[in-house]
């Protein structure tokens, strides 16, 4: 009987280092994947984008510096909830700072506020639920399946362990 427990409690302690690996590898790749929605977004903006509207009190214009002292505008208007850009035309900081707009920050926009929707944050939700749900399942299987050796045991004092 002393094996059954330690043989469970090495295979319970060898399943949560599995769960928590496959979790932190979720996250991974979650993040990935939104960095790589984020730099998809943003090029298209720089390689599409035509006209950009920081000629307002309520635009805020994010300037990234793409040569020196070369910036391209992304801007964002906080009552419409819109993003524009400048697309190939670049401004020097001095135009930049002269910009009509509510705020000119020199970094490019968070992928909080940039990319992510909340459509992103209910798949993320759902991804990582049905990996945590997978585990969930293999551990109540699991401990079903030692519960049966353990009853066999038991009933007739010997170890059967098969695979199936």
């Amino acid at each position: 009987m002393e094996f059954i427990k330690r043989m469970r409690k090495r295979e319970f302690v060898e399943m949560a280092l599995k769960t928590l690996s496959a979790l932190l590898a979720s996250f991974l790749a979650i993040i990935l994947m939104e960095g790589m929605i984020y730099s998809i977004e943003l090029n298209a903006m720089y390689n599409h984008s035509t006209v950009a509207i920081f000629y307002s009190d309520r635009t805020t214009a994010y300037c990234i510096e793409q040569d020196t002292d070369q910036y391209f505008v992304v801007c964002y208007d906080e009552e419409e909830k819109s993003w524009s850009g400048t697309g190939n035309t670049l401004y020097t900081k001095e135009e930049c700072e002269n910009f009509n707009a509510k705020n000119v920050v020199y970094h490019a926009p968070s992928a909080f506020i940039f990319s992510i929707t909340p459509m992103h944050y209910v798949i993320m939700t759902i991804f990582v639920l049905v990996v945590a749900g997978f585990f969930t399942y293999r551990f109540i299987i699991l401990k079903k399946d030692y519960d049966r050796i353990i009853k066999d045991y038991n009933e007739t004092g010997t170890i059967e362990i098969t695979n199936f």
